[in-house]
Parts: C-alpha cells; structure tokens; sequence
C-alpha cells in the first residue's frame, strides 16, 4: 500500500517538475523548482525540435569535456558535472561573483514524440554542448479484415 502511495507521489512530483519547466521557458528568466530545492546549479538549456530531430543544447562555459556526463532513462536526459577553477594560493576579496561553480545537474523530460533515445549525436565545442536525438517516423501496420 505504501509502495503505491510513494510512487503516485512521485509521479506527481515529476509532472509538477515538467510542467513548471514547461511553463517558465515561455518567460524571459526561467526558473525550475530544483533550483530551489538543491545545492547543485543548473545549466541553461535550449531544447527546440526541426522536422528530423529533437535537441538540446546546454551552456557550460569552462567545463572540461571529461567533467561531462550524460545519461538518460525513458522519460528524461540527464546533463551532470563539475566545473571547477583553478584555485589561488593567495587570499581573494570577490566584488562580484556570478559564475556558479561546483557540482552542476540538469534534467529535460522528453516530449511525447517518437525520438530515437539510444543513439544521440553529441558535440561539445567552445563551451556549448549539443545533443541531438533523431525523430523516428510513426510505422502503421496494416491489418487484414477477416
């Protein structure tokens, strides 16, 4: 009984997280509920989809391409890693610090499109991580009448 209660919940959970993404990549500073949830900074995304593929592409500026992982399951992608930089030995006095360090996690819910999901193309250049998944056609089968 508990086991169906927790994951209603989750299932829940996942969907509001969906949703508000959703909902805030329509304004001009978009927010998810993990940014508020986490100790982990979140990359920006531009997720956008041509007539043959669905792509991500993720902003990470100093992040060395083997700090990168990528993952992915059957509802989301998973962009994860650490970008760190070099430290000083001598004491600093920060007048600004914007450039958010450490660990980094960003999930994107796939959309409701028959996408090929094992083999994406993948491409890191300056920075900007591109991964590209392939939109597969929808097959009809043909079906005698008896």
């Amino acid at each position: 009984m508990h086991d169906k209660i927790y994951t209603n919940i989750v299932g829940i959970q996942r969907e509001m997280l969906k949703l508000i993404g959703e909902v805030s990549a329509l304004t001009s500073n978009p927010h998810t509920l993990e940014d508020a949830i986490d100790d982990v900074w979140h990359p920006k995304c531009d997720v956008f989809q041509t007539d043959k593929e669905w792509i991500v592409i993720a902003e990470l500026a100093g992040v060395e391409k083997d700090e990168i992982s990528i993952s992915t399951s059957a509802e989301y992608l998973r962009i994860s890693g650490l970008r760190s930089f070099p430290s000083t030995n001598c004491p600093l006095c920060y007048y600004s610090m914007e450039i958010e360090t450490g660990r980094f996690d960003r999930r994107i819910y796939f959309p409701e499109l028959n996408i090929d999901k094992e083999n994406p193309k993948v491409n890191y250049i300056n920075g900007i991580l591109r991964i590209a998944f392939t939109m597969t056609p929808v097959e009809e089968k043909i079906i005698p009448v008896q």
